[in-house]
């Protein structure tokens, strides 16, 4: 049985949307059936108090808030706020969500019903619009992606490596591989066991938490760390998509808020980290390769791509960063 869920958000320079996910979240416990599972916050502001805690006390009473002087980082905080959190489940959430209906009462059952389930991935939604309910999915390309698209993918390989990076994933979205990678044949209308969904919105056993070690603190400012943790929980027992809790998800916030040509680097920073961490030397001298051949692809066709999200200077800086990154001249 599982008596209290206790989210987990972290906030960096995002007040009014910390506060409306809070309130989201707040009016989402307020729907749980009498005798249900209990919900608890934790907040951890990683921007030294730039969000009220009054304000945070008026959308939910008692919540906990924790200051950090400085940006820690997505993965100390929320180690930090899991430290803080009462619940048996941690459920990690960005300020960039809001609760669709009642999430908890079906995550909470999913935890109860196989105790073989450490972790479980509430439906990511669009946070306007409608969204894919079951598949076969049509996926979205790279930087258009969708939440479907977005959310569950299996854990990296140096295939899936050269697919993106060589932007095989680009041209072609829907290949086979892809396809397998992201899911997109399962039907999203149920429950399946997935390796590395997103951590925009994802509940942990707190004893599995624990176990594993809670996210890589190495991982910072954010990005990776939640692939890290993936990998250790799959060790542990199985991750399951849990379609009935919904949540509704922006996406790349903090990427936006940093700038593409700091985002892109300390990305790929934490992605050469991770494959240091688990791909065999070769692996990981060929994926150094790849990420290099990659960027120069980019540059080169940079001046003929259209519609690009950003402006072609700072996408050009991010390139060039990151091929630094893959030579080994700048860290």
């Amino acid at each position: 049985m599982i008596r209290e869920i206790s989210i987990v958000l972290v906030s960096w320079r995002d007040e009014e949307d910390a506060l409306e996910a809070i309130a989201s979240y707040a009016a989402a416990r307020a729907r749980v059936p009498s005798g249900g599972v209990a919900v608890s916050l934790v907040v951890v502001d990683n921007a030294g108090g730039a969000l009220p805690a009054a304000e945070v006390a008026a959308r939910w009473p008692g919540a906990v808030v924790l200051v950090n002087a400085e940006n820690r980082g997505f993965g100390p905080a929320a180690n930090q706020g899991g430290a803080r959190a009462a619940g048996d489940v941690l459920l990690f959430v960005n300020p960039d969500t809001r609760a669709e209906g009642e999430p908890f009462t079906p995550l909470a059952r999913a935890f109860a019903e196989d105790p073989r389930v450490v972790a479980a991935a509430p439906r990511l939604v669009e946070m306007e619009g409608a969204s894919a309910e079951g598949g076969p999915l049509a996926l979205a390309p790279p930087g258009r992606e969708d939440q479907a698209t977005f959310q569950l993918r299996r854990l990296p390989t140096l295939a899936a490596d050269a697919s993106e990076l060589l932007m095989l994933d680009h041209a072609f979205p829907n290949h086979r591989g892809r396809r397998m990678r992201r899911y997109a044949d399962e039907d999203r209308s149920r429950s399946f066991p997935v390796e590395q969904p997103a951590a925009a919105a994802l509940a942990v056993r707190r004893d599995a938490f624990v176990r594993v070690g809670g996210f890589d603190e190495r991982y910072v400012p954010a990005w990776h760390e939640d692939v890290e943790l993936c990998r250790r929980l799959v060790d542990e027992g199985s991750i399951l998509f849990v379609p009935e809790a919904r949540i509704r998800h922006r996406g790349g916030h903090s990427a936006s808020r940093l700038g593409y040509d700091r985002f892109l680097p300390a990305f790929y920073r934490n992605a050469l980290r991770y494959r240091r961490d688990h791909y065999s030397p070769a692996a990981r001298a060929a994926y150094r390769g790849l990420l290099g051949a990659g960027m120069v692809l980019r540059l080169g066709l940079l001046p003929f791509r259209r519609g690009l999200p950003r402006p072609r200077t700072e996408a050009a800086r991010a390139y060039g960063r990151v091929l630094g990154l893959a030579l080994g001249v700048s860290k």
